[in-house]
């Protein structure tokens, strides 16, 4: 009786063992691929607002609400989208300094069918950061598997976002003040 629960115990943790190994193989993925891409859900259009966020670091939507200071709003068409979310999905687009600031002037608003905003991005190019809902999954990559590797935008990251929303119009593309890249 004694050999068989030697036995019992040591399948028992055998089998635990390769059950720990099976659920954790998701996590050892290449950190530069994402299996969520931004915004992550079916959409009926984006649209792109020039705002000012810098009273307190707003972001373009709070609360259901678009920012009060937009200046200018694009609805992007499919090839504007794909840009952008080119841009955002890319973990070479991260891996910059930031600074604390924070005060957005592009933002981007994923709208359901039922004119729902179901996503944003509110962009500072002063502090080389945004804030996303949801979260982006290509620059979580980066902060989660290199903790130590910085996750604001990279040079060619910043680079390709202030074109987008310099193609846009829009005003607050790029700034007088130093960003944390030239610094």
């Amino acid at each position: 009786m004694k050999h068989y629960f030697k036995n019992f115990f040591f399948g028992t943790i055998v089998i635990h063992f390769f059950l720990l190994l099976i659920s954790c193989s998701g996590e050892l993925s290449d950190p530069k691929k994402t299996s969520k891409i931004f915004p992550g859900f079916e959409y009926s259009k984006a649209v792109a607002y020039d705002y000012d966020g810098s009273e307190k670091g707003d972001l373009i939507i709070e609360k259901g609400k678009i920012h009060h200071s937009v200046k200018k709003q694009v609805v992007l068409n499919k090839k504007q989208i794909d840009e952008l979310s080119a841009i955002l999905n890319d973990s070479s687009s991260y891996g910059g300094d930031v600074s604390r600031c924070f005060k957005p002037h592009l933002g981007i608003v994923f709208y359901d069918a039922k004119e729902k905003a179901k996503a944003q991005v509110s962009i500072c190019f002063l502090c080389n950061q945004h804030n996303a809902f949801p979260l982006i999954t290509a620059q979580e990559n980066i902060s989660n598997n290199s903790p130590s590797k910085l996750h604001g935008y990279s040079k060619k990251g910043r680079k390709k976002l202030m074109s987008f929303c310099e193609s846009l119009g829009f005003s607050n593309c790029n700034s007088d003040e130093k960003s944390t890249e030239d610094k």
